[in-house]
């Protein structure tokens, strides 16, 4: 391990979730941004649209940074809307939740257009500034509230159908016996369109949507509206790919809430137009990860390159076993497998090593294994808790990873599942199928397929479109392992 002047504990690894650290750090947080696939320029060129990923493999982190440089520069404008709203609209509106599919989706389209138009009027050298009746419109809009990105406002407009609103002058489809033209919401959106896509200006514009992961609440008519938004979203985006300006909608979403939306066309509209945050290694070659090229320019962020991150700070090896059973593990291996693959997984393990070796430039075995403990028991069961919620009954979610500690060891049967979650299940009327389902999507266990000289280890984040098998056998993943102090076990 090479000697370093610069202490592991000074280094800069950013922090757990993208708007904290853009917030706090936004100078080292542009500078230390890494681009997985070239998503800022699929986007930007109209390629993508839905971005997918597990929760914590940075879809926040590329709209935070595309907000932090709009600011730098006068010709962007990006207006983020957090959708984590939805969750609190379908528990306080019964209404809201029994909106149909047509309604519903026709209420997404006229929100997405009403938020593109408003980005549209607030650039100062849009064309649509020189139509009187455009700016009329607008300034309607925002009287009858709907220009607050409220959703449930303009679900309600649509619903009752009581506003109407003043057309622009190209709009001659409906006139009242005044002779002034004069439109309902549900032709709002059509109206909207050809506004949006014919307006000129220099500049670009774009409207992200985030906060899917936190509106997360499981019933029937969230998913439904959720499909419904992913439909709408879609068409939006192919109309705008053509407009006179440069015009684009981002949809955030995690992988796991894609595979639940009851949309026959998801897969077809996640191959065209998604951009899959794949952070996975080939060939079971842990040093060859994104992963360490994303920490490493994390830590040269403030301006000391840093090129070797693992050679330069860390030993060769980690020692496991105890001195019986001592067995060497090269330490990139070692500490990919304590993550699922995700920026947020090793950049939370990487300061909690910080945490328990402050002002050292070479840390020992001893160093990791107290930062590692550290990481598994304060943040790595928490994540998986919390990925549960809303996927699963509210008691289950609370319930589940303690009730895993009373698994016989790290190797499990389906059976020995059972015995520990029949009561649980039972209680919440969900299966045992579908808790092991969402365990598996949560990167918190594995199937194991036994071979004759060993075994080979299944988990969802190194093969993202493979399946699990529920009748087992399975495996726990080591940093769940070692937080609930479970014993390893033999081979299976």
């Amino acid at each position: 391990m090479p000697a370093s002047s610069t202490s592991f504990g000074s280094l800069y690894f950013g922090e757990a979730g993208a708007e904290v650290e853009a917030e706090k750090y936004p100078e080292l947080f542009k500078n230390s941004f890494y681009d997985l696939a070239g998503v800022v320029a699929k986007v930007n060129d109209g390629d993508a649209f839905l971005l997918i990923g597990p929760k914590g493999a940075g879809k926040s982190s590329y709209i935070e940074y595309v907000q932090l440089m709009s600011t730098d520069s006068v010709g962007q404008f990006v207006t983020k809307k957090d959708l984590g709203e939805l969750r609190g609209a379908l528990q306080s509106d019964s209404t809201l939740s029994r909106a149909g599919s047509e309604i519903t989706e026709l209420a997404w389209s006229t929100w997405l257009w009403i938020q593109l138009f408003d980005s549209v009027m607030k650039d100062q050298s849009s064309s649509c500034h020189r139509d009187p009746s455009i700016a009329g419109l607008h300034r309607e809009l925002r009287s009858a509230g709907l220009l607050s990105g409220d959703f449930r406002s303009v679900v309600q407009a649509v619903r009752k159908k009581q506003h109407k609103f003043s057309a622009p002058k190209f709009y001659e489809y409906t006139s009242e016996s005044s002779g002034e033209t004069r439109v309902n919401i549900s032709q709002l959106r059509d109206i909207l369109e050809v506004v949006v896509t014919q307006a000129e200006t220099s500049n670009q514009h774009m409207l992200a949507l985030d906060g899917l992961d936190s509106a997360i609440i499981g019933s029937t008519s969230y998913w439904q509206q959720l499909a419904a938004l992913l439909r709408a979203c879609t068409v939006v985006h192919r109309k705008v790919r053509s407009a006179q300006s440069h015009i684009r909608v981002v949809m955030l979403c995690r992988s796991d809430v894609l595979l639940k939306i009851p949309l026959p066309d998801s897969n077809k509209i996640r191959q065209g137009w998604g951009l899959e945050f794949d952070w996975s290694y080939g060939l079971d070659t842990p040093e060859d990860s994104h992963l360490w090229d994303l920490v490493e320019k994390k830590a040269s962020a403030r301006g000391r390159p840093i090129a070797n991150l693992i050679d330069t700070y860390f030993p060769q090896d980690m020692e496991v076993g105890g001195r019986t059973h001592l067995r060497r593990i090269p330490m990139p291996r070692y500490l990919m497998e304590l993550t699922r693959g995700t920026p947020r997984d090793m950049i939370m393990l990487l300061k909690k090593i910080q945490q328990q070796a402050p002002n050292v430039t070479e840390l020992s075995v001893r160093h990791v294994r107290a930062g590692v403990n550290a990481y598994c028991k304060d943040y790595f069961a928490g994540e998986v808790a919390n990925e549960l919620v809303g996927l699963v009954p509210d008691a289950i979610a609370s319930g589940a990873v303690g009730a895993l500690s009373r698994l016989p060891s790290r190797r499990f049967t389906r059976g020995e599942f059972l015995d520990v979650f029949r009561d649980l299940l039972t209680a919440n009327e969900v299966s045992a199928d579908e808790l092991l389902q969402q365990l598996y999507l949560a990167g918190a266990v594995a199937n194991v397929i036994p071979g004759q000289r060993e075994d080979y280890v299944r988990f969802y984040h190194r093969r993202s479109h493979a399946d699990v098998s529920l009748q087992g056998p399975f495996l726990l993943h080591t940093a769940l392992t070692i937080s609930l102090n479970l014993p390893f076990g033999a081979r299976l």
